[in-house]
């Protein structure tokens, strides 16, 4: 497959270092990409300053229209995307099936969405009715970068695509060089149905030389990023040539309060569902699992009973299965949590190795750690990977204390029923989502972090909002 940075419209060889993207599965080389150079990425600024100019013109049909035009070319090549997700990321094909459907989810809800963004008259305190009339209304805030993780090349795209287009924004996209083949593959069906010139950007290279000139120019009013929050605070440190916006998703350390009313094996199945899936490779899984002192060894036993039931594999796998971690570099990071909890006193029940016939990939057997604290490494930092640590305690203020001694706060998890307690709780928790017996977010909900889990949000009209400023209008008749 013939892999092109997208520009101003057109596909375009990249000039930079040629990159080997590999599947973590087989460490095979999927495909080889040329990267964009520092002066494609100015060409790219260049190319939706221009289209801006214009697109934040268009009626709001319009933008839809096209926005709608471009999920339709994508969902008749879904096959195509599901397998270069897979491929890239690791993911099996259910997950990977989840991750195109959520970029399209997107393209949709925004669509929709853009079409409830309203004005407000507001009257005038100090005269008589039709002395002096107040009109506010919502304009594009004009050209925005957004700056993708690989865990979710389609999924965090479309939450960063479809409000720039649809708000009238024009936009420049930078994936991982983890995971670029399906997003310049979206560059590709955007060329092929003729989408409007500069409106839409993607290009890949290496942060150090491309995203860095994006973030440097005056161009972009806003800067949005999933990642980490080093890189968070990094782009903010390299954007500060011009006043501009950010809307920033970065780090967790998500703690889970498990109280001792809870069905045992349902909440011990969550946890291994939610760990083992992608290989616990996402931002918002449980990191620290704090569970009551009077269920703590029963449901120690629960969670090992059900790891039991996973098994490694790839792609479409039959059965309960758990892919490879993205490089070798992360399943590495995982043997030192590992070895750094067991050093400190904690217990290796099962997982943490290398599994047999599989050493060709990234692979590790998810790893269950018993009588984990809050001094090791496991408790202090973001796993990101298949390590479920779990720890007791004895009152749900000492958990919630625990669970707030963080400098994050993304996502916050409990499992029990009594209405106080989940009350308590929900007040207690520093951050920015509370999920109680389970995840249920939708499109309609917002996704924010507190502390230093980041600023602004995504998902939902509050996301849309970012891309829009203020435009006042005072007439005095």
């Amino acid at each position: 497959m013939m892999i092109q940075q997208y520009i101003g419209g057109k596909l375009v060889d990249g000039l930079g270092k040629p990159l080997n993207v590999l599947n973590p599965a087989t460490e095979d080389v999927i495909d080889t990409v040329g990267c964009a150079t520092a002066q494609q990425a100015k060409e790219a600024l260049a190319a939706a300053e221009k289209a801006y100019k214009t697109w934040s013109k268009t009626s709001l049909n319009e933008r839809v229209g096209w926005m709608l035009k471009l999920r339709d070319a994508c969902l008749a090549k879904r096959d195509t995307f599901v397998k270069l997700i897979s491929d890239e990321s690791g993911r099996t094909y259910s997950l990977a099936c989840a991750d195109f459907d959520w970029c399209m989810i997107s393209f949709q809800y925004y669509s929709d969405e853009m079409k409830r963004v309203y004005g407000l008259t507001i009257p005038n305190p100090a005269g008589v009715p039709g002395s002096a009339y107040h009109i506010v209304e919502r304009r594009p805030i004009g050209v925005t970068v957004a700056h993708l993780a690989w865990n979710y090349p389609m999924g965090n795209a479309g939450i960063k695509i479809a409000p720039a287009v649809v708000s009238g924004c024009a936009c420049i996209v930078k994936p991982s060089s983890e995971t670029p083949l399906s997003l310049l593959y979206l560059g590709k069906v955007a060329a092929e149905i003729g989408f409007p010139a500069g409106v839409l950007n993607i290009i890949s290279g290496p942060s150090g030389e491309v995203a860095k000139t994006l973030n440097e120019s005056t161009i972009p009013k806003m800067i949005t990023l999933i990642g980490s929050s080093e890189t968070g605070l990094q782009i903010m440190r390299e954007a500060a040539t011009s006043v501009k916006k950010y809307s920033l998703e970065l780090g967790g350390n998500a703690p889970v309060i498990v109280m001792d009313d809870v069905n045992l094996e349902t909440v011990a199945a969550n946890i291994v569902a939610k760990k083992t899936g992608f290989a616990g490779q996402t931002c918002v899984n449980y990191n620290r699992i704090y569970v009551q002192e009077k269920i703590y060894p029963a449901f120690c036993e629960a969670v090992r009973k059900e790891l039991q039931k996973v098994k490694l594999g790839k792609w479409d796998d039959a059965g309960y299965v758990m892919g490879p971690m993205i490089n070798r570099k992360a399943r590495d990071r995982m043997f030192g949590f590992i070895e750094d909890a067991v050093h400190s006193g904690a217990k290796l029940v099962m997982g943490g190795e290398i599994p047999a016939g599989l050493e060709k990939g990234s692979y590790l057997t998810p790893a269950l750690l018993v009588d984990v604290n809050d001094d090791m490494r496991v408790s202090r930092e973001e796993i990101f990977g298949p390590i479920i640590p779990l720890q007791p305690f004895k009152t749900l203020d000492e958990a919630i204390e625990k669970a707030n001694h963080t400098i994050y706060g993304l996502s916050g998890y409990f499992f029990g029923h009594r209405a106080q307690e989940i009350s308590q709780a929900f007040e207690g928790m520093e951050a920015g989502e509370i999920f109680v017996n389970g995840s249920a977010g939708t499109e309609q909900t917002p996704h924010a972090g507190v502390k230093q889990s980041g600023v602004g949000c995504d998902k939902s009209h509050w996301s849309l909002e970012e891309y829009l400023d203020f435009k006042y209008l005072s007439i005095v008749p």
